[in-house]
């Protein structure tokens, strides 16, 4: 799957393998504007998603293309907490218990770990000609 972000905050999807953006530079880039993109329904756009993408995407006429297995980590941390948080809060009737406990501490692992892999990715620096172009097109890049 492939995000399309553009300018004021616009995000479509299409359903294209991911892995044509990295053989974006390998050929001629694909005309990505003649693709079928859609609104992002699932995901929004956010200044953490901008600057994953201008660090692993590639330009497009209006934007920038993403694969969207750069972003399984964006948001993933507090998911995991939130979800714990309600099931927690499902389970309110019944005493607290080690299992309880336990099943805190994995949750919190699990969200630390995706804190960490998303910092992994963010700690690449961004591509100058991808910032340029965003610019160029009239966003604004938040670092």
């Amino acid at each position: 799957m492939l995000y399309r972000l553009r300018p004021k905050g616009v995000l479509t999807w299409c359903d294209v393998p991911g892995y044509v953006v990295c053989r974006a530079d390998d050929q001629p880039p694909p005309d990505w504007e003649r693709l079928s993109w859609v609104p992002a329904e699932t995901r929004e756009f956010s200044a953490d998603l901008l600057r994953i993408a201008v660090r692993y995407g590639a330009r497009s006429g209006s934007g920038i293309i993403l694969d969207a297995r750069h972003t399984e980590d964006l948001g993933r941390a507090d998911e995991l907490r939130c979800d714990r948080i309600a099931a927690a809060l499902a389970r309110a009737d019944r005493c607290e218990s080690a299992d309880e406990d336990l099943e805190w501490t994995r949750a919190e692992a699990a969200a630390r770990q995706a804190e960490a892999d998303l910092a992994e990715l963010l700690a690449v620096p961004p591509q100058p000609h991808l910032v340029a172009h965003w610019c160029r097109l009239g966003g604004h890049y938040p670092d």
